[in-house]
């Protein structure tokens, strides 16, 4: 994936909800309303600590991952996210 093709979300988008989600490729997420997530994996590995993700975000917060690692599963218990393919 190229700069331009992050910067510009090319390879789409979509609204995650209150649940778990897995099989995912995402480079990013946008924080939506209030969230808490209790699963997060980047790679497989879970890194919820790691990203200091063990706190509630709060609305508009951008969580990004390195380039060549992707999201593969996340797990909000509330709120909402973006998270954009890569």
């Amino acid at each position: 994936m190229t700069y331009d093709q992050r910067i510009t979300g090319s390879k789409g988008s979509k609204v995650l909800g209150a649940a778990a989600h897995t099989s995912l490729g995402g480079y990013c997420f946008i924080v939506q309303e209030d969230t808490v997530v209790t699963v997060f994996e980047v790679g497989g590995v879970n890194s919820l600590a790691a990203y200091g993700l063990s706190t509630p975000l709060k609305a508009g917060a951008y969580i990004s991952v390195p380039e060549q690692s992707t999201i593969t599963a996340i797990t909000l218990t509330s709120g909402s996210v973006i998270i954009y393919n890569g």
